[in-house]
C-alpha cells in the first residue's frame, strides 16, 4: 500500500513500512529541533534548519561558561552575549571583552584580553616615551628611563668639586664647561677653606672639653676608689682583732678537751688490758 507524506509541500510517496524512516530522516518539511552545541531547542522544518542555525537561532559567547586563563594569570569575567552564529564569528574577532589581543607596542610580545589590555599599556616597560627632561634621545621606552636617567644629557647634576665646596648645578651636557672655570672653584674652595679651619678649632675646643670632663669624672673615680680602698682596709683589720680575741679564748678549751681525750683514751687501754689479764 502506497502512502504520501503528512507535509502537503512534500512529494514524497512510499510504502507504509518507509514512511517513519522518511519523517525521520528524510522529509525537508518534517519539523526537528534545534540541537548539537549551542543548539536552541526549537522546532524547524529540516530544510530550514541550516538558515535557522546560521542566522536565527542565538549562541552564547564561548567565553560564557569557560572562564578564560589569559597570560596575566588571572581568572576572568565571563562574556554574557548571545548572538547568531552568523555574528559571532565577527564578535569572538572584534567585539568579545575576553578576545585574546596583543600589546599595540611592536616590541612587546605580551598578549591578555581585550578588557585588561589598557591596565598593562599603562605600565608597558616597552612603551615608547619622551625623555622628562626634554632631551632629544631616540627610541626610549619606559623600561629604559631609570638607566637613561644616569646618560641624559639634560639632568641636573652637581659639581664634580662639590666635596670641596662647589654648589653649582647645571645639566650634565653644561657642566663641563663650569667644572673648568678655576677662578670660581679657587673662590669655592677659600671659602672651604675657612670653613673647614673654623670647623677644626670648633672640634678641637670639643675634644678638649670632653678631654677635660673625661679627666675629671676620672678623677674622682679614682678618689672613690682609694677612699673605698682605705674603708676596707679597715674593716679588714677589725676582723683579724676579733679572731685574735676568738683565738686566744678558745685556746684553753683545746687544751682542756685534749687532756680530756688524752686520759679518757688512757683509761680505756688500762681496761682493755685487765680484761685480758682476767681471761
Amino acid at each position: 500500500l502506497d502512502m504520501i507524506c503528512l507535509h502537503d509541500e512534500c512529494t514524497w510517496k512510499g510504502t507504509c513500512g518507509r514512511f517513519d524512516s522518511h519523517l525521520d530522516k528524510d522529509c525537508p518539511h518534517e519539523p526537528i529541533e534545534c540541537t548539537g552545541e549551542g543548539g536552541c531547542g526549537a522546532r524547524v522544518p529540516r530544510r530550514e534548519m541550516a538558515t535557522h542555525q546560521q542566522f536565527v537561532c542565538l549562541q552564547s559567547c564561548p567565553n560564557s561558561k569557560a572562564k578564560a586563563q589569559r597570560s596575566l594569570g588571572e581568572t576572568l569575567d565571563t562574556c554574557d552575549v548571545r548572538l547568531s552564529r552568523n555574528d559571532l564569528i565577527d564578535h569572538l574577532q572584534n567585539h568579545c571583552k575576553l578576545r585574546l589581543i596583543h600589546c599595540p607596542h611592536p616590541s612587546c610580545k605580551f598578549s591578555t584580553a581585550y578588557n585588561r589590555m589598557p591596565a598593562h599599556v599603562e605600565v608597558c616597560p616597552l612603551a615608547p616615551v619622551s625623555c622628562p627632561r626634554q632631551c632629544d634621545s631616540p627610541n626610549l621606552t619606559r623600561g629604559c628611563l631609570v638607566a637613561h636617567k644616569g646618560d641624559c644629557p639634560n639632568e641636573p647634576v652637581p659639581c664634580v668639586h662639590a666635596p670641596l665646596g662647589c654648589s653649582h648645578v647645571a645639566p650634565r651636557g653644561q657642566i663641563g664647561q663650569h667644572e673648568q672655570d678655576i677662578g670660581v672653584h679657587f673662590v669655592a674652595l677659600s671659602k672651604a677653606f675657612v670653613q673647614l679651619q673654623q670647623s677644626h678649632g670648633q672640634l678641637i675646643g670639643q675634644l678638649q672639653e670632653m678631654f677635660k670632663q673625661n679627666l675629671q669624672v676620672q678623677t674622682k673615680q679614682f678618689e672613690e676608689g682609694q677612699q673605698a680602698f682605705v674603708q676596707l682596709q679597715e674593716r679588714l683589720k677589725a676582723v683579724e682583732a676579733r679572731l685574735e680575741d676568738h683565738t686566744t679564748l678558745l685556746q684553753p678549751l683545746v687544751l682542756e678537751a685534749k687532756a680530756k681525750a688524752k686520759a679518757k683514751a688512757k683509761a680505756e687501754a688500762k681496761a682493755m688490758a685487765e680484761a685480758k689479764a682476767m681471761a
